[in-house]
């Protein structure tokens, strides 16, 4: 809505016939002029005639009669003006030449302002547009930014979680074959505090030298530390020699890893294994070999090295005596 000003301009020079483009008496009410308003401003609407400037200069015009006549002042004011061409009109038949064309100029000059008017108008509302444009252009370009640093984070968190996760597989039969994930939990907590342990789909394998497939289960288990699923890594499978394997979950792990054990001593002592006897002695791991020792807290991966080689020999001794006692 235009000021107070640029409306009373209006309303004392313009030549529109504001009652007759609205299509109301001169008598008509407030609620009146605003249902008439809206029900022929729906026709002038720049949205339905897009390409049409024509209807949105009535449309603008339609908006300035409304706010002309709603405003008791304005409405007086445009009243009188209005009263008065209508007599000027009557008379101008009576005019000589020269006068009428100073009447017309008069009031080409009235026209003018109307224009103006509307022009101002006009930029006020492509102004506008454009400042929601511009807002609605930042909101999506926050929220893209949001989203890619929210993707981003959670590329870093599901990476962090891999680089600590490792792979254990082994075969479903016996005693293994009902292994679920708190029995899981119970053979690898002993290395460090465990986030999860995600038990796989199991799948048959062909096995060199037989002649069916065995069922051979898969079994992730993502540690919170990074030197905890260095210690199953190295540790695991000797720990539990009936494992097929116990692997990083990733090559790229593996990698880092290998140049970790390499070039680097980690800055922090590796986690202290609990032992496990009561799990060991419930599923009859290590009978004939003897209870399995807790193992120590390593001060570095060189400590680490030298004890899995001793249990590695400790374990193919045992064997070599029980091969001995059986022939």
């Amino acid at each position: 809505m235009a000021d107070n000003k640029d409306l009373e301009e209006v309303a004392k020079n313009t030549t529109e016939d504001f009652y007759e483009l609205l299509g109301v008496d001169i008598l008509a009410d407030e609620s009146a002029i605003n249902r008439q308003y809206r029900k022929t401003s729906v026709k002038y609407h720049p949205d339905k005639n897009p390409d049409n400037a024509q209807a949105a200069e009535q449309f603008i015009l339609l908006g300035i009669a409304r706010d002309i006549l709603l405003e008791p002042t304005l409405k007086g004011e445009y009243d009188r003006q209005r009263q008065r061409r209508q007599e000027r009109e009557l008379e101008k038949g009576r005019l000589g030449a020269q006068r009428r064309q100073m009447v017309e100029e008069l009031e080409k000059a009235e026209r003018e302002g109307v224009h103006n008017l509307k022009r101002r108008r006009e930029a006020a509302t492509e102004r506008d547009q454009l400042i929601a444009r511009l807002a609605e252009e930042g909101r999506k370009k926050r929220e893209e930014y949001q989203d890619r640093v929210q993707k981003e984070k959670q590329d870093e968190e599901l990476k962090a979680q891999l680089d600590r996760s490792v792979k254990v597989r082994f075969r479903r039969e016996g005693e293994a074959a009902t292994w679920d994930k708190d029995i899981m939990t119970s053979m690898f907590e002993r290395y460090g505090h465990i986030d999860a342990v995600v038990i796989g789909g199991d799948k048959k394998v062909k096995v060199h030298g037989e002649k069916h497939r065995r069922l051979e289960a898969t079994v992730t288990v993502v540690y919170e530390r990074l030197d905890s699923a260095q210690a199953a890594v190295t540790g695991g499978k000797v720990e539990y020699p009936f494992l097929e394997s116990v692997a990083w979950a990733s090559k790229e792990s593996e990698a880092k890893s290998d140049l970790r054990a390499k070039f680097a001593t980690p800055s922090t002592p590796l986690g202290t294994p609990q032992p496990n006897k009561s799990f060991k002695s419930s599923f009859g791991i290590g009978k004939g070999l003897g209870a399995a020792p807790g193992r120590p807290q390593f001060a570095n991966l060189q400590e680490l090295e030298e004890y899995t080689l001793k249990r590695c020999k400790e374990v193919d001794e045992r064997r070599r005596m029980q091969r001995e006692q059986v022939v």
